[in-house]
C-alpha cells in the first residue's frame, strides 16, 4: 500500500494533480503494457515529477466458482449464493432508521458479518446457505472459492479500457503536455490514444477559447476605432501599440517566472482595451492639429509633449492598482497575481514605445499618403 499527500482537486470528483491523462485502447492488457511503458518512458523526464498510474492487474483476488448443477438439485441459483457471499463478506443494506420521526437524520442499516469473521478463502466456505425445504448447506458444498490475480479498478474512459497518469510537472503544464504527446505519438499504435483529463483538458479547451477571445477583441477594437477616426487605416496605426504590449506582457511573465495560464491569458486580453487608450489620445490630437494647417511632423511634435502627462497617469494608474496583486499581497493574489504581472509588462512597454514607435509610423504612413496623392494628382 503506498501513502501520499495530494492537493486538493478544484473540479469535484477528482485528484487534485496538474497534469493527468489517460492511455485507452479496446483491449486492456494491450492499455496495460503501453501504459507501463509509457510510464517508465515519461518517468526519465524529471520536468514532469513522479508519475503515478493507477492500472494495477496483479492483485490478489478470490473468485467464487458455483457448481450449478448440484446448487440445482439443492434448489440453489447462481444468484442465491451470490447474495449470501455478499451480505456477509460486503454487507447489504436493509433499511432507514430516523433517529426523529419529525425532523431528524436518516441512516442506513447494514447487515453484514462482524469485522474479523471473514479473512480469508477458508472463512468463505463456512457460510451455510438455507435451501427452499429449510436445510443448511455449507457454501464448500455448491462452490468453490479460488485464489486468483486480477485487476483492482478496470477504468474506461470512452467506453474503452482506460489507464490514469497523475503527476505535478515542475516545468508549465503547457509544456508538459506537449512532452507528453511527443512520448505518445512515438509509443501508442493506431487505436490506441492519450487522452487529457481534469486540468490538462480544461487548459487545452481554454487556450482555443482564448484565442478565439483575442481575436474578437482585436476586431471589435478595429471597429470601434474606425468609427472614431472615420478612417481604415488610421485604426491600424492605433493598434500598433498592441503588439508591443503583449510582447511587453510575456516578457514580464518570463522574467518572474509565472506561468502562461488561463489567468494570465485573461490579462493579455485586458491589455487589448488598455494600450489603445495611449495612442488614442495621441493620434486624436495629432488630427486635430493637422485640422487647423500643421504639417504632419509639426504636428506631431506639438502632440506628443501635450499627451505626455494624461498618458503617464492613466499609464501608472493602472500599474500601480495591480502592483499589490503582482506582489502576492490581498485576497486572491495567488490566482490574480499573473494576470497582474502581465498587464503590468504590457502597460510599461507599451508606455515607453507607444510614445515612440506610434509617432513614427504616423509620420511614415501619412506621408506616404500624401506622396500617393501627389503622384495621382
Amino acid at each position: 500500500m503506498l501513502a501520499f499527500a495530494s492537493v486538493p482537486s478544484p473540479i469535484g470528483g477528482m485528484r487534485g494533480e496538474m497534469l493527468q491523462f489517460a492511455v485507452v485502447g479496446p483491449e486492456l492488457a494491450s492499455v496495460a503494457s503501453l501504459s507501463r511503458e509509457l510510464a517508465r518512458r515519461l518517468g526519465e523526464d524529471p520536468g514532469l515529477g513522479r508519475i503515478d498510474l493507477d492500472l494495477q492487474l496483479d492483485l490478489p483476488q478470490i473468485r467464487l466458482e458455483v457448481d450449478r448443477v448440484r446448487a440445482a438439485d439443492l434448489g440453489l441459483s447462481s444468484a442465491d449464493v451470490a447474495f449470501a457471499v455478499n451480505l456477509l463478506a460486503g454487507g447489504v443494506d436493509i433499511a432507514k432508521y430516523n433517529d426523529d420521526p419529525g425532523d431528524g437524520d436518516r441512516y442506513d442499516i447494514r447487515v453484514k458479518a462482524a469485522d474479523g469473521e471473514i479473512t480469508s478463502a477458508d472463512d468463505l466456505n463456512r457460510i451455510f446457505l438455507r435451501t427452499p425445504r429449510g436445510q443448511l448447506v455449507r457454501l464448500d458444498t455448491v462452490a468453490r472459492a479460488v485464489d486468483v490475480v486480477g485487476p483492482a479498478v478496470i477504468n474506461r474512459f470512452g467506453l474503452r479500457y482506460a489507464a490514469n497518469f497523475y503527476s505535478n510537472p515542475d516545468v508549465p503544464l503547457g509544456e508538459a503536455v506537449e512532452r507528453v504527446r511527443a512520448a505518445a505519438a512515438e509509443l501508442l499504435p493506431p487505436g490506441y490514444s492519450m487522452e487529457l483529463q481534469a486540468r490538462a483538458r480544461e487548459f487545452a479547451r481554454t487556450s482555443g477559447y482564448v484565442r478565439l477571445a483575442l481575436l474578437l477583441a482585436l476586431a471589435l477594437v478595429y471597429i470601434v476605432l474606425a468609427s472614431q477616426f472615420n478612417s481604415f487605416l488610421q485604426p491600424l496605426i492605433v493598434m500598433t501599440a498592441q503588439p508591443l504590449a503583449v510582447v511587453g506582457g510575456l516578457f514580464a511573465l518570463w522574467i518572474t517566472g509565472t506561468t502562461l495560464n488561463m489567468i494570465s491569458m485573461i490579462g493579455l486580453i485586458l491589455l487589448m482595451g488598455l494600450v489603445a487608450k495611449n495612442s488614442i489620445l495621441l493620434v486624436d490630437l495629432t488630427n486635430q492639429l493637422r485640422g487647423q494647417g500643421r504639417a504632419v511632423d509639426q504636428a506631431l511634435v506639438e502632440a506628443c509633449p501635450v499627451r505626455l502627462r494624461p498618458v503617464l497617469m492613466t499609464s501608472l494608474t493602472v500599474i500601480l492598482a495591480l502592483t499589490p496583486a503582482a506582489l502576492g499581497l490581498g485576497a486572491g493574489a495567488d490566482t490574480n497575481g499573473p494576470m497582474a504581472i502581465a498587464v503590468i509588462g504590457g502597460m510599461l512597454s507599451s508606455t515607453l514605445l507607444t510614445l515612440v514607435v506610434v509617432p513614427a509610423v504616423y509620420s511614415l504612413v501619412e506621408q506616404g499618403l500624401s506622396r500617393l496623392r501627389r503622384r495621382h494628382a
